[in-house]
């Protein structure tokens, strides 16, 4: 019987003890994925708010052109947009970036349109539809499109539409270039050609990936592997290299269907390259004039008051000397002018001389 208690007595004190194990790891689990819930929602805070500070509002823009470019991801100079091909630790190239996005549901894209981005719901793309007519495999798992790391073609993305703004704000002084849209385009042999043709893929607002784009860090150097940065700054730099084929106009035309030969479209694109650089360069020499002129009139009004100041000073000084200059007192005495003797008395003194004259011979 006691054995039997004992039994019973250990049994049940194992099994409290193996309770109180799985409580405090279901509490660890628990606290564990409470704090990555509240790290990620607290880096998507400072995401958003760098995202905002990040921003420039064109609208108040009083002069802006708007420049359509293709980069080529095989020029070294736009590489870091095209390595790594395979995600790899916290690194991923910026199609792949995007891409997981969109299979996520965290970002919108719309339709390709020649000639026109529209970014309206009516436009917004379907990305099943869009994985079935590029022939990408994916799998659905509850409801959901799962596609791995090495059936996401970014291998054959190798160059993207980029749409930019070159604008400058008078009430700011404040001159820039605005990333606005980027569509990626890949490059897959052509039913009837015979080398790699483009397609388009869609349209995405860059405001969309910029708050992605502000955390993704890419290698911006070969020679020197220490020179990372984000593809934010990528762009916002315009480390970028990128040929114009089109300016917003009024017929909306691109360059090539203005020029006749590749000579003249070539002259088209440099033309516009030299004009942005003109512009910029000429902002700032009137800037620097206006600046001189502000400091040489700053000079002007210093030295007008200071021979004000000089001139006031002047004559307090000259008021203070008339106020307090006294007349000298004379230390000489007046002499008072001596009255004429009569001739009364002039006779009364010869005859006087003369009788003591006569007195002293006797």
């Amino acid at each position: 019987m006691k054995r039997t208690a004992i039994i019973i007595f250990l049994a049940c004190a194992f099994s409290g003890v193996t309770l109180a194990q799985e409580s405090a790891r279901d509490r660890l689990t628990n606290q564990n994925q409470k704090k990555a819930a509240d790290s990620s929602i607290g880096l998507s805070i400072r995401a958003a708010q760098k995202n905002r500070t990040q921003t420039s509002n064109i609208s108040e823009a009083k002069w802006l052109r708007e420049i359509y470019r293709y980069l080529d991801l095989e020029k070294e100079q736009n590489a870091p947009l095209y390595y790594p091909v395979v995600p790899e630790q916290d690194r991923m190239n910026l199609f792949t970036m995007i891409f997981k996005l969109l299979a996520e549901n965290q970002i919108s894209a719309y339709e390709y349109l020649d000639g026109r981005e529209i970014f309206t719901d009516e436009y917004k793309i379907d990305f099943k539809e869009l994985l079935d007519r590029f022939g990408i495999y994916y799998e659905i798992q509850n409801g959901k499109v799962v596609i791995n790391d090495v059936d996401i073609p970014s291998n054959e993305v190798q160059g993207y539409y980029l749409k930019e703004a070159y604008f400058f704000e008078t009430g700011t002084s404040n001159y820039g270039i605005e990333t606005l849209a980027i569509c990626p385009i890949i490059h897959r042999q052509g039913d009837y050609e015979a080398g790699t043709v483009r397609y388009p893929l869609f349209w995405i607002p860059y405001e969309e990936i910029r708050p992605y784009t502000l955390r993704m860090p890419i290698m911006t150097s070969s020679l020197n592997n220490t020179m990372t940065g984000t593809i934010d700054d990528f762009f916002r730099k315009g480390n970028y290299e990128g040929e114009i084929y089109k300016t917003t106009n009024l017929r909306n035309l691109a360059l090539a269907q203005q020029a006749a030969t590749p000579e003249e479209l070539k002259l088209k694109q440099e033309k516009i390259e030299k004009e942005l650089k003109e512009f910029e360069t000429n902002l700032w020499r009137e800037r620097a004039a206006k600046k001189e002129e502000t400091k040489a009139t700053k000079k002007e009004d210093k030295q007008e008051e200071e021979v004000v100041s000089d001139e006031d000073n002047s004559e307090t000084t000259k008021a203070k000397r008339t106020t307090t200059r006294k007349p000298r007192a004379s230390t000489k005495k007046s002499k008072e002018p001596k009255e004429p003797k009569s001739s009364t008395q002039t006779t009364q003194t010869t005859k006087s001389t003369g009788n003591s004259m006569r007195n002293r011979r006797y």
